[in-house]
């Protein structure tokens, strides 16, 4: 897994900051973003194994985002990260959409969004 590249993309700083410690110390490479815009154009430049990304952004939003990435990099894993709840219909729809995950804020467990993540790069080889 180390040397794959992640691209997280967060409007809340804190989290994005905890995202790219978090997965920096275990080898990745990572770059975040803070609107969906800046996301896309990062996973577009980079291209990455795994994009973590919020569903309620500025700019383009997390449904946007997927489908974009599903269209011009299918093979990049799309794990969902989102505080907005409504009895996992949101789920089943990025499931749907080509999500490769979905882990509801606030994350209980950066262990088990490490061993999503480890599942989409062995996933993308």
């Amino acid at each position: 897994m180390a040397g794959a590249k992640i691209v997280a993309i967060d409007d809340e700083m804190e989290f994005t900051k905890t995202l790219d410690q978090f997965f920096s110390t275990r080898g990745y490479e990572v770059h975040v973003a803070m609107t969906g815009t800046s996301g896309v154009e990062l996973v577009d430049y980079h291209k990455p194994d795994v994009v973590l990304v919020d569903l309620k952004l500025p700019g383009l939003d997390g449904d946007e985002i997927l489908k974009h990435i599903r269209r011009t990099h299918p093979s990049t894993k799309v794990i969902v990260i989102t505080a907005y709840n409504d009895g996992g219909k949101t789920r089943d729809r990025l499931l749907t959409l080509g999500a490769f995950a979905h882990f509801d804020k606030p994350i209980s467990s950066l262990r088990d969004l490490a061993d999503a993540v480890k599942r989409a790069v062995a996933a993308t080889n």
